[in-house]
Formats: structure tokens, sequence, C-alpha cells
């Protein structure tokens, strides 16, 4: 994937790609997506995320569509809601 010019957009388009990784994985609302599963899928499709994953994970947050786990994201229900009505 083309890095994008903008540091927001950068953090956008991961944020894409972590949500997209819930659907990928089947991931239900309050399971949640551990680091060893979303790593892989996160250097596949956006090598350079370690730069804006902390910002990514922050906004997803903000929004209410995850809340961190001590092994990876935990999917709110106003996430998987988000992610069924796509």
């Amino acid at each position: 994937m083309t890095e994008l010019h903008s540091e927001a957009e950068n953090i956008e388009n991961l944020s894409q790609i972590i949500m997209d990784a819930f659907n990928t994985n089947n991931i239900s609302e309050g399971e949640v997506l551990r680091y060893e599963d979303l790593y892989p899928i996160l250097q596949d499709k956006y090598p350079k995320y370690k730069d804006v994953q902390k910002e990514a994970e922050q906004h997803l947050a903000k929004l209410a569509y995850v809340n961190p786990a001590p092994d990876g994201l935990m999917l709110t229900q106003i996430g998987y809601r988000s992610l069924t009505e796509r």
C-alpha cells in the first residue's frame, strides 16, 4: 500500500485496516483481536504501521470502536455495529 502524504491520512488509513482485520478474523463485539493475529495483516497491508499504530488505536478508541486489552484490541458494540452496517 502506498503511503499517504499526511499523518492524519496515515492514521485514518491504518484505522481502516485495523477495522478490516476484525472482519477478516470474524471478531464479534466483546472479543479481542490479538496483536499476534493483527501484526501480520498490518505488515502485509501497511509495512510502516509502527509509525502511526498508537495514534490509530487511540483514534479508534475515541470513536468507541475498540478498547485496549492486554493482548490486543477488544471490539466494542459500537465498533461491531459499524462493521455490520457497511
